[in-house]
């Protein structure tokens, strides 16, 4: 896996909704109606994480989840980092909110 470069990154982000890049992260804020639906979202994240044996770093604060993407073993955002955050995106719109 190799670190994308910037470039590369503002071009996924216009492809990812809601994403930002912050300290070579992808950083994104997902709300939801209250706390369960915050943990349900979480385990469903778990299995699409543990399939790409990639792991988010999450923090849920009542109704929001937030969701840090980097590729530490490469010291920034990877291919691998996109595809993740597009699958969490389409996880979300399972929920109404």
């Amino acid at each position: 896996m190799v670190k994308l470069n910037l470039k590369d990154i503002e071009s996924s982000l216009n492809e990812l909704k809601g994403w930002k890049f912050e300290n070579d992260t992808l950083v994104k804020d997902f709300l939801f109606k209250d706390f369960s639906n915050s943990v349900k979202f979480l385990t469903m994240v778990q299995p699409v994480a543990d399939s790409l044996d990639h792991h988010p770093d999450v923090c849920i604060f009542y109704n929001k989840v937030r969701v840090t993407l980097t590729t530490h073993d490469e010291g920034g955002v990877t291919d691998l980092d996109v595809k993740l955050a597009k699958k969490l995106d389409e996880l979300a719109k399972l929920f109404e909110y």
